[in-house]
């Protein structure tokens, strides 16, 4: 039987016998022993629509060349197959993939994992994705595949108490201003192809170090000893040194913008690159997200403080509010 794509991990429509090659991201395997004392391996496969279980039995083992750090893509050749009621592979070959043949990493990781708030976050970034001129598209691309970055990123908290404070908000946080990133730098220096650019990667990058700070549910050890802005630069290093050795004018930007985010608001000196002080403005912007108080609060607040919803977003006006006009 001819081999072809096997298509999508979670909603995958190839009947069972079907043998097909794919690219996805392996997330984990495992060592099963069965019944008989037969071993076979088990190995995690998703996508961005779901996931998929792959089966490794004994005499295809030494075809499969599982990556040494996971997450990370994979190519499977594999028959379709169903166990216990559920579709799965029979993996026949496994071999990583080079983040070059990647064409969409945001095709490869699991939405789904995203809490149901972030994930038009997600679907923004993955805009920005698709828009990124290169060489800052393949820049994007080694940042989301680094096991350390991609898959934390899509549930991380955005603070533990203060804005964007629950799972999925440091994503919400980082792509909310995408658009206002590349149209105010658009604006204010119209005559510079790349520094709206440089704009968005340096808004949608600025709070990484909250992945070591802040977590998902709890914060790790030690995680107060370091600013977060510096923990940023050094989960960046290895993908900046990676960007300067292709285009270093544009890593040098980044490395400016995420400098001046780094250091102290009461330290900084009036920015030598206008695009540190779009990001610095926005990213406080969409820090205040929490502050809900409108001109109702305004004027009748101090008679009954109103119960700010600091997690979802929106409160209900109680100020009547003034009619569309027409004509």
């Amino acid at each position: 039987m001819p081999t072809l794509e096997l298509g999508p991990a979670g909603s995958l429509t190839a009947p069972d016998g079907t043998t097909g090659h794919g690219i996805y991201l392996l997330a984990a395997t495992a060592a099963h022993i069965g019944p008989s004392g037969q071993e076979r391996l088990t190995l995690t496969l998703e996508d961005k629509t779901g996931h998929i279980t792959g089966v490794v039995w004994p005499d295809a083992l030494s075809a499969i060349k599982v990556p040494a750090v996971l997450p990370a893509p994979v190519r499977v050749h594999a028959i379709v197959q169903h166990y216990d009621g559920n579709r799965q592979l029979k993996v026949q070959a496994l071999t990583g993939v080079d983040h070059a043949e990647v064409t969409q990493v945001t095709q490869l990781l699991p939405r789904y994992l995203c809490p149901q708030i972030a994930r038009p976050a997600f679907d923004q970034l993955a805009a920005l994705e698709v828009a990124l001129p290169p060489p800052l598209d393949a820049f994007l691309r080694e940042i989301l595949l680094d096991p350390a970055i991609g898959l934390p990123f899509l549930n991380c908290r955005g603070s533990v108490a203060h804005h964007h404070a629950y799972q999925g908000g440091l994503l919400v946080h980082c792509t909310e201003m995408l658009d206002l990133a590349f149209n105010a730098t658009r604006r204010i220096i119209p005559d510079d192809a790349w520094s709206p650019f440089i704009a968005q990667m340096s808004y949608l990058l600025h709070d990484l170090g909250k992945l070591r700070s802040v977590g998902t549910t709890c914060r790790a050890r030690n995680a107060l000893v370091v600013r977060h802005e510096v923990l940023t630069v050094e989960l960046l290093a290895p993908h900046l040194h990676w960007l300067e050795a292709r285009e270093p004018d544009l890593a040098a930007g980044l490395r400016y913008v995420l400098g001046y985010l780094a250091t102290p608001a009461a330290a900084r000196k009036p920015a030598d690159y206008v695009v540190a002080e779009i990001v610095a403005t926005l990213d406080q912007w969409s820090a205040g997200a929490f502050n809900h108080c409108d001109l109702d609060h305004l004027i009748n607040g101090w008679r009954q403080r109103p119960v700010v919803t600091r997690d979802l977003p929106h409160r209900v006006a109680s100020r009547q509010q003034p009619a569309a006009r027409f004509g």
